[in-house]
């Protein structure tokens, strides 16, 4: 049943509506494009919306990915459109950061950079970064180069090795990244790699022996959590490989491949489960990407691709890695690639190059003076892939994958392929810094990682109901690291707003509090049932009050509660008119409808 009112006051109610309507519309004809942010997603938006005007006055959220930041540090970022554009300017920040330097110190150990930051760091003596500047930046890509201090002479020395081993090439003294090759006299059968690197911790794997006799192997062990590829055989001679996979949503670390080595088999791998899965693609700035549905589990690998009017650089395909996609390629202007210059020839490298500069993707042939192989470069983007060189630094495999300290079991005899990745595993109480994976490129082993003691670093900081770190979480924060907290809309910030990272432990995290609303509405002729304010507690009100009008008891509640920023002038015309309408129910003539 409801109850209808004969006014006459039709002019009065026509004023209140043109006034009210008069207030929410007068901005309709003023928008903002749809933001589009580099390393950056907007909440809740779908690709078609790009397509609509937004109104001023309109409330966006957006997050950056993963590595990336606003400017204001915060997981999701409020901007506002207005008639100058959007405010803030929405853009994501490469974050940088600053592990302490090793053989060095700075500043800024222990501290995450935002993209445009200049760090200052002052190596030791004998020490310097690798292109002897004293400073780096963080770019949109990370540190322009490692915050490492590198040894100016950083040498490996030539053991003593048996006459029967033969080593190449034989010098007294090897730097950093050199690989010595080795065989074994006639007759006799190498034990071991066939290859090691030279690290900053050493020569890895270790040397070789040479043998007149070898056993061979039963069977392979089996895998926890994963299987072989290829059918068992009862026995397996020496240097017989035998490679093993891991079940989907499980992460390999170590080789993949054992090798069968005088009777005895070199360390299995390990399937770790509990891998995280990935978020959303990383952005592509002039490219997309192809794939199904969020989220994306591990090991799952997208396929990139750029616009029409671009040319990729780099693999067109990422894969999820525990939680962390592989490095993006970029897309370049097709018109704005950059040509590679002739290469300098070395007196050894036979050529006829008759160009002075090369196309992007343009190939050219040459081979070495004493070598039957033809080998090839590739010019992408200005550089020559790879670079063209006869001193026996390019290589078609790598050695055995090191033995980095403090990390579990890496030992095998098997070479790998260019562009081979083994993801690395530290012991227990180690926690891994720098890359997962280390890559396979050019003959030699890049970007290792660190295993460092876990009893000082901290994990992700503690999450707290209601509110979240104001920076991008970092797996692993170094001693005497600071995070600051902050609290959703409508809460509290309780305790202290930073935390810091002591003896492996965060401190104690804040709390967030549900405030009061500091909001009033005049209800005209009504009465007021309940506190005059409320506090949100627990995601709930403590004490909800209604209003009735003074004559019939009806409730009017419903049209006074102010939930939104705009509601404001909603409430105050619903209340007027409810006050209005229960005036005239006294005063006027009341039918039933």
């Amino acid at each position: 049943m409801c109850w209808g009112y004969q006014s006459s006051m039709p002019l009065l109610l026509n004023a209140i509506l043109i006034l009210w309507i008069s207030t929410v519309g007068v901005q309709a004809f003023s928008y903002c494009n749809f933001p589009k942010i580099n390393h950056g997603i907007i909440y809740g938006k779908e690709e078609p919306e790009e397509l609509l005007p937004i109104s001023i006055g309109e409330i966006y959220y957006y997050s950056c990915e993963y590595n990336f930041a606003s400017p204001s540090r915060s997981f999701w970022t409020r901007i506002i459109c207005t008639e100058q554009g959007w405010s803030p300017t929405p853009k994501c920040l490469r974050l940088c950061f600053f592990p302490s330097v090793e053989n060095g110190h700075s500043a800024s150990s222990g501290q995450t950079h935002l993209e445009g930051d200049i760090v200052q760091i002052v190596c030791d003596v004998g020490y310097s970064l690798p292109d002897n500047s004293d400073t780096i930046s963080c770019l949109e890509d990370g540190w322009s180069s490692p915050p490492k201090c590198s040894s100016t002479n950083i040498e490996c020395l030539l053991p003593v090795l048996k006459a029967n081993v033969h080593v190449y090439p034989r010098q007294v003294k090897y730097k950093a990244g050199d690989v010595l090759q080795f065989s074994c006299g006639q007759k006799l059968t190498r034990v071991g790699p066939d290859s090691v690197q030279c690290y900053y911790f050493g020569w890895s794997p270790n040397f070789p022996t040479c043998k007149g006799q070898v056993q061979s192997c039963g069977q392979p062990p089996q895998l926890l959590n994963g299987k072989m590829k290829a059918v068992r055989k009862e026995e397996y001679g020496h240097g017989e490989t035998v490679e093993y996979d891991c079940p989907p949503y499980f992460l390999m670390t170590g080789p993949k491949k054992v090798q069968c080595v005088d009777g005895e088999w070199t360390n299995l791998p390990t399937c770790v489960g509990q891998v995280k899965a990935c978020g959303s693609v990383p952005h592509l700035k002039d490219g997309y990407a192809r794939f199904s549905s969020l989220p994306l589990q591990h090991g799952v690998s997208v396929e990139l691709s750029c616009r029409d009017t671009h040319t990729m650089i780099g693999n067109n395909v990422i894969t999820c890695i525990d939680g962390m996609w592989t490095e993006l390629p970029k897309c370049v202007e097709t018109n704005q690639l950059k040509s590679c210059r002739r290469p300098i020839l070395h007196t050894e490298t036979l050529m006829n190059l008759l160009v002075r500069e090369y196309n992007h993707s343009a190939r050219i042939n040459y081979r070495c003076l004493g070598k039957v192989r033809r080998m090839q470069s590739i010019c992408i983007n200005g550089k020559w892939y790879p670079e063209q060189d006869c001193r026996e630094r390019w290589r078609e495999f790598c050695p055995p994958p090191p033995q980095i300290p403090n990390a579990q079991n890496m030992l095998t005899t098997v070479n790998y392929h260019n562009k081979a990745k083994v993801a690395v595993l530290c012991k227990e109480n180690y926690v891994l810094l720098g890359p997962r994976e280390i890559v396979c490129k050019n003959g030699q082993w890049q970007s290792l990682p660190q295993c460092i003691e876990s009893t000082q670093y901290c994990g992700p900081p503690p999450p707290i109901s209601n509110g979240d770190i104001s920076s991008f979480p970092l797996s692993v924060y170094p001693p005497g690291s600071t995070v600051q907290y902050r609290c959703q809309s409508f809460y509290e910030l309780r305790g202290s707003i930073d935390v810091i990272c002591r003896n492996g432990q965060w401190s104690e995290p804040p709390k967030c509090i549900g405030r009061r609303l500091v909001t009033s509405v005049l209800v005209l002729w009504g009465v007021l049932l309940g506190p005059p304010s409320d506090t949100c507690s627990t995601e709930a009100w403590t004490h909800p009050s209604t209003e009735e009008p003074e004559t019939g008891k009806r409730r009017a509640a419903s049209h006074s509660h102010i939930t939104a920023q705009g509601g404001l002038r909603t409430a105050w015309f619903f209340s007027v008119l409810t006050g209005l309408l229960a005036f005239k129910s006294n005063n006027g003539t009341r039918t039933k409808s």
